[in-house]
């Protein structure tokens, strides 16, 4: 993701952060849209779906293009690739995927870690802002600065695609930052039926992560339809759809961190799945 396509939405994510405001509501969230979630094929035959990807606030609608160049495939025999060729339009991106291995693949997408310097300056303390980290920050913050803190950002996106029968492999966690435990295959969602994850930090369930399942379409809603969460010391994020189509799910944690560079590290996930009719 580059700044100059994505630097309106990075700011809206972390003035929402600052203020206290869950970013997953008030940003545009990133997220893959694939034309299938789930295949079927014969044995040594595939099938093409296409994805678009956009970052918008109106759940899979299309609002602004970005670079794909840091996506990455992970076929279900653990192998990864970087994706061929794709289109980044205005408005969103498209790639298609050749899918022939039985088993489920991971569609992930991440950006260049950035940071972001908020401060408060002047006779009525007016909130601030620069994209810096501290360093950087450093040599330009005007000499009354006040509550000056920087953020890391670090912002993943993904989807899952299965062939046949769901596998595990590529839904395994790494032990390593904020990630998604997908408890329930990402392709084995029904309507009407409970799904679990679990956010997890450096491998361990983690409270206070604001999370907000949501379906699509709300640009034709009165009302996002949402599903707002706050992991407890669990770290379990459980609901249960009750429209079927696809979904986002989208979740962020600010967490001390020991560095030159930066105070808080402002994680920010998104995983797209597909709600079965019952």
């Amino acid at each position: 993701m580059m700044i100059k396509q994505l630097g309106r939405t990075i700011k809206g994510c972390l003035l929402a952060s600052a203020l206290g405001v869950s970013a997953v509501a008030q940003a545009h969230p990133l997220w893959i849209l694939p034309s299938e979630f789930t295949v079927s094929t014969e044995e040594g035959q595939g099938e093409w779906i296409t994805a678009d990807v956009s970052a918008s606030h109106t759940v899979f609608g299309f609002d602004k293009g970005v670079p794909l160049d840091r996506f990455l495939v992970f076929s279900p025999d653990g192998d990864r690739n970087a994706l061929g060729s794709y289109f980044k339009g205005h408005r969103r991106s498209v790639f298609d995927l050749y899918i022939d291995q039985p088993g489920t693949y991971k569609i992930e997408g991440k950006r260049l870690p950035y940071y972001f310097t908020s401060y408060k300056s002047g006779k009525r303390d007016t909130p601030k802002r620069m994209m810096a980290d501290k360093i950087e920050a450093k040599e330009r913050l005007p000499k009354n600065a006040r509550d000056v803190s920087t953020l890391l950002i670090d912002m993943v996106t993904a989807t899952y695609i299965t062939n046949n029968a769901p596998t595990d492999l590529v839904t395994e966690v790494k032990g390593k930052g904020l990630e998604m435990q997908l408890d329930t295959h990402p392709n084995d969602i029904v309507v009407g039926e409970e799904v679990e994850f679990t956010m997890l930090l450096d491998g361990k369930p983690v409270a206070g992560v604001d999370v907000e399942v949501t379906p699509a379409g709300t640009k034709y809603r009165s009302e996002r339809g949402a599903i707002p969460v706050t992991t407890a010391k669990d770290g379990k994020i459980i609901f249960t759809p009750e429209q079927a189509g696809p979904w986002l799910v989208g979740a962020d944690l600010k967490s001390p961190i020991k560095s030159d560079l930066a105070d808080y590290q402002y994680a920010i996930r998104f995983v797209s799945f597909e709600v079965l009719p019952e």
